[in-house]
């Protein structure tokens, strides 16, 4: 049986609602329900202001509220439907509300505020934090996408740094197209970040240069006119996108690409002379193929006996002997801090690559003199795409632990939300 406890009682303290009595108690184990009314007898009409306390009803109303004492704990709210006592008033009657249950509301803000910090402050599934509240995935995410005006201000942090990077939203997918074939169709995700806090600052679905210009077009001129650096991967596409949407900034390439570039040059070498000098791939008993991965490290990192190792390999071959000096000369070009050891060190690469003739060498020359501008601010600035590939790994965790989404909106969100929480690393 229900009974009225008072306003000031202990157990309206302990149940601890803002603005709320405890009425009664029911119950016991995981069946107990607590009724509670507001404290306030009056409240004002929500169109004309005036206060009443006349009360037409007294409806009773079930909520969700945060875990009290245990799980299985039921909060009925009794409300007053007031009657306006003005006569202009149109608004005859209405519902007495408060802070912490809103109109219309079957969850209490604070149930909403550890929903909501629930997602913001850990790496968990959407689904895990609605079954730990009792609640359903679909409202877990409603309540989590009424927070864009907090987390989307993009438009208003000063960006000095900008990064771009992509990465998979979901596997790939083969749909229907409008011919009757099946088209193929790779889901990407646009990454910009904050490299200078490492803050992802939104999420974009493609991978086009044209998803960069369209995500660009809709920031303030005064935005775009504070990127000083962008730094991105050798995507062609992006650094068009970039020259068109903010061309005061400097873009500078990341240096982990450029190795890359030239270890795939020493790769594609290594098959080619196998093919060239055993007419078949590389064996286990052929030192090139036994070693190749000491072709890709730097030997000031190598022990002595792995050193005579890449020894025995660069003399089985010369020409891997010429291509590995040419990934040394990329190394030295990488290393240098002003403009003139940066001409001295390109000078010494470009007579290196034209002394041979080997067409990997020259194709990766190539790529490079493309990107030279941005080689050299990289150099200059030593600004790299670090951040971003972090942001990148931080969204696969995300995305890994919600076991994949399939709504990009939904997904952008998750992300936006816990990303929002972290301090500058």
């Amino acid at each position: 049986m229900l009974n009225t406890t008072g306003a000031g009682d202990a157990a309206s303290t302990l149940f601890n609602l803002d603005d709320y009595a405890v009425l009664g108690v029911e119950g016991s184990g995981d069946s107990r329900s607590v009724l509670v009314e507001p404290r306030n007898p009056e409240a004002p009409c929500p169109a004309c202001g005036v206060f009443s306390r006349r009360i037409q009803a007294r409806p009773v109303h079930r909520v969700k509220d945060v875990a009290c004492g245990g799980k299985g704990l039921e909060v009925l709210v009794r409300k007053r439907r007031l009657v306006c006592q003005e006569d202009a008033c149109p608004k005859r009657t209405f519902v007495q509300v408060t802070d912490q249950v809103p109109l219309r509301s079957r969850l209490t803000t604070r149930l909403v505020g550890e929903i909501v910090e629930d997602a913001v402050h850990e790496l968990r599934a959407v689904s895990g934090i609605a079954k730990a509240h009792g609640v359903s995935w679909p409202t877990v995410m409603r309540k989590l996408l009424v927070t864009e005006q907090i987390v989307l201000d993009v438009d208003r942090r000063l960006v000095r740094r900008l990064g771009v990077d992509e990465h998979r939203f979901r596997r790939v997918r083969f749909v229907l197209g409008t011919t009757g074939k099946m088209m193929r169709v790779e889901p990407w995700s646009i990454v910009f970040t904050d490299l200078d806090t490492g803050t992802i600052l939104d999420i974009v679905d493609g991978r086009r240069g044209k998803a960069v210009t369209s995500w660009m077009s809709q920031r303030p001129e005064q935005w775009r006119r504070n990127i000083e650096y962008v730094a991105m991967d050798m995507s062609a596409e992006f650094r068009k996108a970039i020259r068109d949407s903010l061309p005061a900034a400097r873009i500078s390439v990341d240096h982990f690409h450029i190795i890359q570039r030239a270890n795939q040059m020493i790769t594609a070498v290594r098959r080619r002379r196998s093919h060239d000098t055993h007419g078949r791939r590389g064996r286990i008993t052929d030192p090139a193929y036994k070693y190749r991965k000491l072709l890709t490290c730097n030997i000031e990192k190598l022990s002595n006996k792995q050193t005579e190792r890449l020894k025995e390999v660069l003399a089985s071959d010369v020409e891997l002997g010429v291509v590995y000096a040419i990934k040394e000369h990329v190394r030295d070009l990488l290393k240098t801090r002003d403009r003139e050891s940066f001409a001295a060190a390109w000078a010494k690469l470009e007579a290196s690559v034209k002394a041979t003739g080997m067409h990997e060498a020259k194709s990766l020359f190539r790529t490079f003199t493309a990107w030279k501008t941005e080689l050299e601010t990289f150099c200059l600035t030593r600004l790299t795409n670090a951040r971003s590939e972090a942001a990148n790994l931080t969204a696969k965790n995300i995305k890994r632990i919600g076991r994949g989404y399939v709504n990009h909106h939904n997904y952008r969100w998750r992300i936006l939300l816990y990303t929002a929480r972290l301090r500058p690393c």
